[in-house]
């Protein structure tokens, strides 16, 4: 595996322990490629961090409560800013066009990743006894059964829209891609205001489930849209037609 392509399987979670072994080896020996490995690790936080403030702006938009807390500045490099739309599309699609045709489950597998916590940020280090505060710390630790229930339980309190939204992502995780299709299906009715992403998830449920009809048409909608994985959606939409 040369280097860039190595990069790219660390951030696609996709090394093995002797892959993860070569990049720990190529850091400490190969100055150049601990620079780019740096390079891309501060462009994706820089990323997560527009796409939190897009939400936000979002959920201000349209009245919506959204929590406050403290934002930290991050400063880009100058280089760093100009090379983002390269790293998304990159990033995006390079499996798509290196790998070769795939099925449907590869394509999920090397689509889906669960959607960042961004309507409910946790103050880590207070006092946590809040039910919503517990349900999005268990989603962030990765316990998704016991976030599923937890959720669950704050849906019959609150009944807030974006719950069905975070419930359907931790039905994916735990391989419920009926039910998490039933939980789209649900926020999307209520217009929800990440509902754009709904279609992208929804569209990557119906792909797990193998109906690659309904899986296309919420695809095509993910690019109407021209917002939320609109490229990674095209590349799917050409690698099933």
């Amino acid at each position: 595996m040369d280097k860039e392509s190595l990069i790219n399987a660390y951030f696609e979670g996709g090394l093995d322990e002797n892959g993860l072994a070569e990049v720990a080896r190529l850091r400490a020996t190969d100055a150049e490629f601990e620079e780019e490995l740096v390079f891309q690790m501060e462009l994706q936080g820089a990323l997560k961090k527009q796409e939190r403030q897009e939400i936000k702006e979002l959920f201000e938009s349209l009245g919506k409560e959204e929590p406050s807390r403290p934002v930290k500045v991050f400063k880009l490099r100058p280089w760093l800013a100009a090379a983002s739309i390269a790293l998304v599309l990159g990033l995006g699609s390079w499996l798509f066009f290196n790998t070769g045709a795939m099925d449907p489950n590869q394509l999920y597998e090397a689509n889906f990743e669960p959607y960042d916590n961004v309507v409910h940020p946790i103050e880590r280090g207070n006092q946590i006894d809040d039910l919503k505060d517990r349900a999005f710390i268990a989603y962030e630790n990765d316990e998704y059964a016991l976030a599923l229930e937890l959720f669950s339980e704050l849906n019959q309190e609150q009944n807030d829209p974006y719950i069905e939204f975070y419930s359907a992502i931790v039905h994916m995780q735990l391989g419920n891609h009926n039910k998490a299709v039933a939980a789209l299906q649900s926020y999307m009715a209520q217009d929800g205001a990440l509902g754009d992403r709904a279609n992208w998830y929804l569209a990557l449920s119906y792909l797990k489930l193998g109906e690659l009809e309904k899986s296309k048409e919420q695809l095509r909608k993910v690019i109407a849209n021209k917002t939320f994985k609109a490229d990674a959606a095209t590349n799917i939409l050409d690698a099933l037609e």
